[in-house]
């Protein structure tokens, strides 16, 4: 990065202390976008609906987000007052969302609206809605905060932009929303795309001209677009691309975000998983499978034949709702976030053995 690293952050670094006219203006300017993110149109349907907080009212829409929607509804099913109580509806609309580790995002009625409207959410109720927009608002603003510190920046200039970013929702959904708009199915997102409609998201937010082309340039600094990219792959759906680089660990961090913790134990052997689910499902501990690396996927990428009963409900690279196991019978019970596969909910039961065979392992949290 040269001297001419963005402007705006070097401002805020040198008259600090002064605390200038110009920069003043600028926070001023920046608080009230902020706050005028919260004037949006009302909502269009009820936080929870006639069903409630169950898992049979998540359902996954049309982007591959099964890992984030299975373990919604395991979290439904386990500890619905705990979810219940990670949302703050407000009266101008918006939502609060405390993760578990305190952190929080507000949730703003147009990007809940985007995620209903465009199908990628179709869950009874806003409430699976409010937290997929929240948590991709937490992915994204760690990796900006990330990519802030890869670049070649001063220390100083490091600290002013990072407080940003950690503090002020307008960048945050600038950026947000300009990479919604130029991601492809597969997580690429075009850089001089995003450049413009950067540029665009940034029209409504009343700054200088110098500081918005500061917040632009950052994308220019060294190191800063190679994190954002990256950080898109491995979490596409949540803006909007369907297929990412892949989803090992994400319905990990999606647990541990928003139950607290979280572990996958692999399945080895029939009695090993069987004591691991009668264990977890007698503390009500929240549970999701995933079939990605299980030995049934290993087939499929082989192209060898899977057994013919899994046709009704096997499906590649997806992740599962445990619902229960029944150790007297050795059946597990499993819910797709879908909804539909099998027919009519998405509930299927399978023998302890076929649980081994088609699911990775079993993700839950550690207390």
């Amino acid at each position: 990065m040269t001297p001419s690293a963005p402007g705006f952050v070097v401002r805020y670094a040198v008259q600090a202390a002064s605390c200038s006219g110009a920069v003043l203006a600028g926070i001023l300017a920046l608080i009230a976008i902020a706050v005028n993110l919260r004037a949006q149109a009302p909502r269009t349907t009820h936080l929870y609906e006639q069903v409630g907080i169950r898992p049979e009212a998540v359902r996954q829409g049309k982007l591959g987000s099964c890992y984030f929607h299975a373990v919604v509804a395991a979290l439904a099913q386990s500890n619905p007052e705990m979810i219940r109580n990670m949302i703050h509806e407000n009266p101008d609309g918006t939502y609060f969302v405390q993760f578990a580790d305190g952190k929080k995002e507000t949730a703003y009625p147009e990007d809940i609206r985007y995620s209903r409207d465009s199908g990628y959410d179709l869950s009874q109720g806003l409430w699976v809605a409010v937290l997929f927009r929240a948590y991709a608002q937490r992915v994204l603003r760690q990796s900006l905060a990330e990519a802030v510190d890869r670049t070649d920046l001063f220390a100083l200039v490091k600290h002013y932009a990072e407080d940003l970013i950690e503090s002020n929702d307008a960048v945050l959904i600038a950026y947000d929303r300009a990479i919604r708009a130029v991601v492809d199915q597969h997580g690429h997102i075009d850089r001089a795309r995003l450049e413009a409609n950067l540029k665009e998201q940034l029209k409504s937010i009343s700054v200088p001209e110098d500081v918005k082309n500061s917040l632009v340039s950052m994308l220019d600094s060294g190191g800063f677009f190679a994190v954002i990219e990256g950080t898109i792959k491995q979490n596409g759906e949540i803006f909007g691309a369907y297929r990412a680089v892949g989803q090992g660990g994400i319905a990990e961090r999606v647990m541990k975000a928003l139950g607290g913790s979280a572990e996958l134990t692999e399945n080895d052997a029939e009695n090993a998983a069987a004591t691991l689910l009668s264990r977890d499902a007698s503390a009500h501990r929240p549970m999701a499978a995933c079939t990605g690396g299980s030995r049934y996927s290993k087939l499929h990428s082989q192209h060898q034949p899977l057994p013919a009963d899994t046709a009704a409900w096997y499906v590649e690279s997806h992740c599962y709702t445990v619902l229960g196991y029944q150790a007297e019978s050795g059946m597990v019970t499993l819910r797709n976030p879908w909804g539909d596969q099998p027919y009519p909910d998405g509930v299927l039961k399978l023998p302890i053995a076929s649980f081994v065979s088609a699911y990775l392992g079993v993700i839950s949290t550690t207390q």
